[in-house]
């Protein structure tokens, strides 16, 4: 048995017996202990959770991928991602657990109604799922690259939806959260001694410089070049989608519904913004080193793979692949328990059994985990990369993003009609943009164009629509808007 399938081994191991111990501190043990861990996150768990949620396979693999061609670039997606999340923690985070409603489609409800309500879970649901395959296809690959000997492609996929399973359905939000401890550490600590061990196998900087070739600047300027290689469109791209993702998304926000108190809520994500930020320009160190020494490869994606087997020593070798599976795993099982609580609450409680026991709610959160791991496979069989398609889906965050923003910071801008109106715009012309008339796409980025519809749609519905928005039902219980309703 080789060293870096034992790291592995003993990895796989400590995240189960964190996820077994994580039940005793479930301490009312119902759903909302499950879902919700009790709401007694400190802003170290919320940190890495959210961190978790975000540094996953397209932010490590993906990211070392597209330097491959693209140079140090590449980086800038997980910077990105904490903007994103920096945005949401300094302006939102307490005022979303101030509020007293627990997911976020409960919130479009309160606010515009159950029709709105409804699509925006159907959407949700949908994109998450996607990216909980992506993290199987992801956990696959690596195990496959990286120990051969060991597995295939089919055997890789089984075991990464299997350990996603079983870590969120034994402990719930509380096991992905501690779990993310462990995850956080290992991703970090594989990632670095990588990098300083596949430079020094290489014979140092100056020898992996020296064989870099032209590349797509004609002259080797783009590999250092932080904006030249993937182009300044498509870096501002990311920043704008992932800034507007991370505002409305559904994982972000069960993680602040959590927090102990709001303090923490906000402390947590900025936490998780630094947290986040670094994994980026270090997983495209390795596309960089392999475009030095494996120029012409026939699949970009066994850019990380090919500098681990060729450079690093098998111990370090261990250590980087338990980190790499690491970032497939915190992403998987935060967003499974995110998903358990959306099929719960906002689809199976909300319209088919309203009055259902807090312990049958537990027993169908655990199941609806189970069946969002099953379906998560079947789609990771199907696809190979998704990460173009799963970007251009996230552009479709832009108009919720928009609305909850105006929502919490600029309430009396918002009026009934302007969710339908800003998402209708918006996904119109998403439509087009991405399918039928591309050049509708601003620089050939849809999100530009989304975002600035949409944008044009709410303040188009401010200006004319007399008719608030019950903005003020955030912050009510549940029994006054009963008694409202009523």
């Amino acid at each position: 048995m080789s060293v870096a399938l034992i790291i592995v081994i003993i990895y796989m191991f400590s995240l189960l017996f964190v996820s077994w111990w994580s039940t005793k501190r479930q301490k009312e043990g119902g759903s909302n202990s499950f879902l919700f861990a009790d709401q007694k996150l400190s802003w170290v768990l919320i940190g890495v959770m959210i961190a978790g949620l975000a540094v996953g396979g397209a932010s490590t693999v993906g990211i070392a991928q597209k330097a491959y061609t693209g140079g140090i670039s590449a980086g800038w997606y997980d910077v990105a991602w904490a903007v994103g999340a920096l945005f949401t923690g300094i302006f939102l985070a307490k005022k979303i657990r101030q509020s007293t409603f627990k997911t976020v489609n409960e919130m479009w409800g309160r606010v515009f109604g159950e029709g709105f309500r409804t699509i925006s879970v159907i959407i949700q649901f949908c994109i998450l799922l996607v990216i909980v395959a992506l993290q199987v296809v992801a956990g696959g690959a690596i195990l496959k690259a990286l120990l051969p000997q060991y597995f295939t492609m089919a055997t890789g996929l089984i075991v990464s939806a299997a350990m996603f399973l079983l870590i969120a359905v034994v402990g719930g939000l509380w096991a992905a959260s501690l779990s993310n401890i462990i995850n956080m550490i290992v991703i970090y600590v594989g990632i670095i001694l990588g990098v300083v061990a596949a430079i020094k196998g290489f014979g140092g900087f100056a020898a992996i410089n020296a064989t870099l070739p032209a590349g797509l600047s004609g002259n080797g300027s783009h590999w250092y070049d932080l904006v030249a290689g993937m182009g300044p469109a498509v870096v501002i791209a990311w920043f704008i989608t992932m800034l507007l993702q991370g505002i409305p998304n559904a994982g972000i926000m069960q993680s602040v519904v959590a927090a102990k108190d709001p303090k923490e809520a906000r402390k947590g994500v900025i936490f998780a913004a630094i947290l986040m930020a670094p994994a980026g320009f270090l997983s495209a160190l390795f596309g960089i080193m392999a475009a030095s020494q494996f120029p012409g490869l026939a699949n970009s994606a066994l850019a990380l793979p090919s500098v681990v087997t060729a450079a690093i020593p098998p111990v370090i070798a261990g250590l980087l692949l338990a980190g790499l599976w690491a970032a497939d795993v915190s992403t998987a099982t935060g967003l499974m328990v995110t998903l358990s609580t959306m099929g719960t609450k906002d689809i199976i409680v909300k319209y088919f059994a309203k009055n259902m026991s807090d312990k049958k709610q537990l027993v169908l959160s655990r199941w609806l985990i189970v069946f969002c791991a099953v379906a998560a496979y079947i789609l990771a069989t199907q696809v190979s990369s998704v990460l173009g398609a799963l970007m251009a889906a996230l552009t479709m965050f832009a108009p919720y993003a928009i609305l909850m923003t105006g929502m919490f910071l600029f309430p009396k801008t918002v009026k009934k009609s302007s969710a339908w109106v800003t998402f209708i715009i918006g996904l119109v012309f998403f439509v087009l943009s991405q399918f039928f008339v591309k050049s509708l796409a601003i620089l050939h980025q849809p999100i530009y164009t989304v975002f600035l519809v949409s944008l044009a749609a709410y303040i188009l519905c401010a200006a004319f629509d007399k008719r608030p928005a019950p903005v003020e039902n955030l912050f009510k219980k549940e029994e006054e808007l009963a008694e409202k309703a009523s």
